[in-house]
């Protein structure tokens, strides 16, 4: 008979919160107002499965937006929480605890970890995991790195978040909602569960607005995402119906726009002008591979290219090569390539808030640009309390960098390169040369 050592965590779980512990199940998708106690919570959990876990050295990760924040949020609940298990090792350094088990010869690993460089994931399993404010991740943190890590295990999941507008934590909301069988959500408003005082919630509302207010403490996911660039205008699409199923039409041309990153992300959008409207039919998005990849993505589509827009840096040499980007692109069989011209990053933005009312965007093929354009906000100063006047540079702003170069490379007086083809070859003049 297996012997059982028991041990405290001195976690005690509020109502809310043990109910969630018994509901549970393989994914799950938490909603949780501010305060909730969703990081206590979320390490209880973690540690309970863990410590029951038969399987040899199971693995567990905490993932939280940035590596700072993990340290600075969750480590010391962390260390704290397993203070009375005997035989522990703490890495300080790693955000790491390993609790070794004598009697299996092994140790169960428990590991804080940061989602802003999802490459540096790869290669990890993992029996479970906490991806706490996902909405604020970017999403490919899951899809490309953490979903693969729990297949040879079996391993769970559990997103915990405050919504960021109707983005992909959203979508995963949705599909836990559509898919009850493996998936459980539940939301968790600050006005029904009576966790923070009335009066506190009521100061929160005066100081914060409604927007922010709605989204931190009633998450809401239809408040206005504050900050962001283009919210009003991706409102209106939606509300008019130009967020759809577009199709390519094989009689016009498409223009592409690009953000080129170096060991960032590279992002393209596919663009017909037809008539005054501009019909988004495409979107490419990927990292960690060459031109030739981005090239390759191209021909395949088979579009009728009329000319693809780069980023100023384009034209910059390459150390290494002693070639620019451009020219790589060239060299690879791309034509039709041309630099957009170098402006300031308002100037931009109010480009594409002048384009954004003539467009129209497929839903399904375009749904992850339309996803980075919702969340391009501004970066927020804590210290201030204030917006600043540049960008937060997040997964976001790579997507919606292409969409400004996009908007600032357009020129609809230039002429097309089936107008050039058809350009007359002879030209009508008065003046003779030979006089008379």
């Amino acid at each position: 008979m297996k012997s059982i050592q028991e041990v405290s965590t001195e976690y005690t779980p509020r109502v809310h919160q043990a109910l969630l512990h018994k509901a549970l199940k393989r994914f799950n998708v938490l909603i949780c107002h501010r305060r909730f106690g969703k990081t206590i919570f979320s390490v209880n959990e973690m540690l309970d499965q863990g410590l029951r876990n038969e399987q040899k050295n199971p693995q567990y990760a905490y993932l939280a937006p940035t590596f700072g924040a993990a340290k600075r949020i969750v480590w010391d609940i962390l260390k704290d929480a397993v203070k009375n298990i005997p035989v522990i090792e703490t890495n300080e350094a790693e955000l790491r605890v390993d609790i070794s088990r004598p009697a299996k010869k092994d140790r169960v690993r428990f590991q804080l970890l940061g989602a802003e460089n999802p490459d540096s994931l790869r290669g990890i399993y993992l029996d479970g995991v906490i991806l706490d404010e996902f909405a604020v991740m970017n999403p490919e943190v899951w899809t490309h790195v953490i979903r693969p890590a729990l297949v040879d295990r079996c391993g769970w999941a559990i997103f915990i978040s405050t919504p960021n507008g109707q983005n992909h934590f959203y979508d995963i909301y949705q599909y836990a909602k559509e898919n009850p069988s493996e998936w459980f959500n539940i939301i968790y408003k600050a006005s029904e569960t009576g966790i923070v005082p009335k009066s506190e919630l009521e100061a929160a509302l005066h100081l914060m607005g409604e927007n922010v207010y709605n989204q931190e403490f009633e998450c809401s996911f239809s408040a206005a995402l504050v900050g962001a660039y283009y919210g009003k205008e991706l409102e209106k699409m939606e509300a008019g119906n130009r967020i759809c199923k577009v199709p390519y039409d094989t009689a016009v041309g498409v223009y592409t726009g690009w953000d080129l990153g170096i060991s960032d992300t590279t992002c393209i959008w596919f663009v017909q002008l037809v008539g005054k409207a501009l019909h988004v039919i495409d979107y490419i998005e990927s990292s960690g591979a060459g031109l030739d990849y981005y090239v390759k993505e191209i021909k395949e589509r088979n579009y009728n290219y009329e000319e693809h827009l780069l980023p100023h840096d384009a034209a910059a040499r390459d150390l290494s090569t002693g070639k620019t980007r451009m020219q790589t692109l060239q060299a690879l069989g791309l034509k039709h390539v041309r630099v957009v011209p170098k402006l300031s990053i308002e100037d931009g933005i109010n480009a594409v808030r002048l384009i954004l009312p003539r467009m129209w965007m497929d839903k399904d093929k375009c749904k992850r640009g339309i996803s980075a354009l919702k969340n391009y906000q501004r970066k927020w100063d804590e210290k201030n309390k204030i917006f600043q006047a540049r960008p937060l540079h997040d997964w976001s702003s790579h997507g919606s960098d292409a969409m400004r170069y996009l908007a600032v490379g357009l020129d609809e007086n230039r002429p097309t390169k089936n107008e050039l083809l058809n350009l007359k070859r002879t030209a009508d003049m008065d003046y003779n040369i030979f006089g008379g």
